[in-house]
């Protein structure tokens, strides 16, 4: 560790570096003179960015795949992958790590393995910490006796229960128990730190935490976070840890450009189980960035929900109202602003309408206007008679319908009184000659013959465009005209917008497995391919009259 005179001679050299080179470790390689709006610009994006859930997904998956297929493997194997799991878990969902740990536990019981069973059992006291089961927490580290904990687990041991007082003095909050639980927490912090091997990860960052002379200096060496990251190799994730601890020691845009490079870093590693995200949230309502910050605590209420983690509800509940507050009243005096300016841009042009129509009066323009009118209500003509025009056809088809449904309905009314007579007398056959007497198959031609030529009416371009899709060998030419043929009617109908298969099916009495053959066939012979050939068949006009 530096000393504290060194520190401050390279304090503004040490900060500016720190920054460029958190921002080449997280990836990114845009950089302006604001570190804190570059960040936050990147943040913005990698808020609406989905596909790292779906990475970490696919990466469980497989790993579950390969666990599927391990039945017949050794403890060891089993052990390895159950760890793989809860370890890509851990982080990201608090019910799933927590089932696989505990089949850690099983697993190491099973096989008398007391070195993996207290390492499970530290696991689980870690994750229950995390969550906000303090209760649980509790009565699992009572269990475990300090005694007894293997020496090779005592610095994970010290740190599992640092974190568990330092959880629950946050969690406690008050002006007693709270005090008292953080200096436990940091006494079992320094035991961790001499306990642990020198270069672990955790006794690192801890050491950077409590290892500089308070009484000389109330801000932590900068110099050996910005060497640690920076030469370290560190995951996405260890950025985002290394990043947070950093932000704990500064204030103002410094600790939102830090928490701004944790957040972004918990995104690309899909951690759920983060305070980065809600601290930010605070600090950017805190700077006045109701819009940003009302983003990040939705991302925080997201990601507690999705890891379960109850502390963090309670700290979001506590942080959320005060942000929904302040941006209603924010609305509501943009809106008040919004509402003045309006007025004042509309009594502006009335005047400037005022002084048009002058201007327009003392130009004299008549006779020009008036040609513009004539020509308007000349185009008005036009398009009246074009409406009166649809509206006679429109009119002249629905009569149509409405007179072949009343024939179809007289038909069937009068066949039901026929049936119902003979039954009543007896005639069962007489009643299930009637019945056959009904062609069916004539009556459905008959009104295949009647859309063809309704349609042929409405598109009559429809054939000759349909043919241009396909080539010259390839057409499809009705045998006689005002006539579809089955291939022709399945595009007629997809081109009046019924696009189902099994729609289609019913309506022409195919199977569906036909009217897909038909279709594909089409439009493997089509010079126009995949969903241009679907988009020309819309394009299609209706007559223009």
């Amino acid at each position: 560790m530096r000393s504290f005179k060194v520190l401050t001679m390279f304090y503004r050299k040490l900060i500016f570096t720190l920054f460029l080179l958190l921002l080449a470790a997280a990836g990114n390689s845009v950089f302006c003179s604001s570190s804190k709006d570059s960040l936050l610009r990147v943040l913005e994006s990698e808020l609406k960015n989905k596909s790292y859930d779906r990475q970490k997904e696919t990466k469980l998956n497989r790993i579950k795949a390969s666990l599927a297929h391990s039945a017949s493997h050794s403890y060891e194997r089993k052990y390895h992958l159950y760890n793989l799991i809860f370890e890509e878990y851990l982080p990201y969902q608090f019910d799933s790590s927590y089932v696989y740990l505990k089949k850690m536990i099983e697993a190491s019981e099973e096989d008398h393995d007391s070195f993996r069973i207290q390492e499970s059992q530290l696991k689980l006291l870690h994750i229950l910490t995390t969550a906000g089961l303090f209760t649980e927490a509790r009565e699992l580290l009572t269990s475990l006796s300090e005694e007894k904990i293997l020496p090779e687990l005592k610095g994970t041991y010290y740190d599992h229960k640092a974190r568990f007082f330092e959880n629950l003095a946050n969690y406690i909050n008050d002006g007693f128990y709270a005090a008292k639980y953080r200096k436990e927490s940091e006494l079992n912090f320094r035991k961790m730190s001499k306990a642990s091997p020198p270069n672990t990860f955790e006794r690192v960052l801890n050491q950077a935490e409590f290892g500089y002379d308070k009484a000389k200096s109330k801000k932590p060496a900068a110099d050996f976070y910005l060497q640690y990251i920076t030469h370290s190799g560190l995951t996405k994730h260890g950025i985002a840890m290394a990043a947070m601890r950093l932000s704990h020691h500064y204030s103002g845009d410094d600790k939102i450009a830090l928490l701004s490079l944790s957040a972004i870093n918990d995104i690309k590693a899909s951690t759920k189980h983060t305070q980065a995200i809600l601290r930010l949230g605070e600090e950017l309502y805190k700077a006045g960035d109701l819009k940003m910050a009302y983003e990040c605590i939705n991302k925080a209420v997201s990601d507690a929900a999705f890891y379960n983690a109850r502390s963090h509800k309670i700290d979001i509940q506590n942080i959320l109202p005060m942000i929904a507050g302040k941006t209603i009243m924010e609305t509501e005096r943009q809106r008040d602003k919004s509402i003045i300016y309006s007025l004042i841009f509309a009594i502006i042009g009335l005047i400037a309408v005022a002084i048009i129509i002058i201007v327009y009066l003392q130009l004299k323009k008549i006779k020009e206007n008036e040609r513009l009118i004539q020509k308007q209500n000349q185009q008005l003509a036009a398009i009246n008679s074009s409406l009166m025009e649809h509206t006679r056809i429109n009119e002249e088809y629905i009569g149509f319908f409405f007179k072949k449904s009343f024939s179809y309905i007289s038909l069937l009314e009068k066949l039901k009184r026929t049936v119902e007579r003979k039954i009543k007398m007896k005639k069962f056959e007489d009643a299930l000659e009637s019945i056959s007497s009904l062609q069916i198959n004539r009556e459905r031609e008959e009104l295949y013959n009647t859309l063809d030529q309704i349609f042929l009416k409405l598109l009559p371009d429809f054939i000759p465009a349909f043919n241009k899709l396909l080539k010259p060998e390839d057409q499809i030419w009705p045998q006689k005209e005002e006539s579809l043929n089955p291939v022709l009617r399945i595009f007629a109908l997809i081109r009046l917008g019924i696009k189902d298969d099994e729609t289609i099916a019913g309506i022409l009495d195919y199977s569906i497995s036909t009217i897909y053959t038909y279709k594909m066939r089409i439009k493997a012979k089509s010079i126009i391919k995949g969903e241009e050939f679907d988009k020309r068949i819309m394009d299609i006009k209706f007559i223009d009259h």
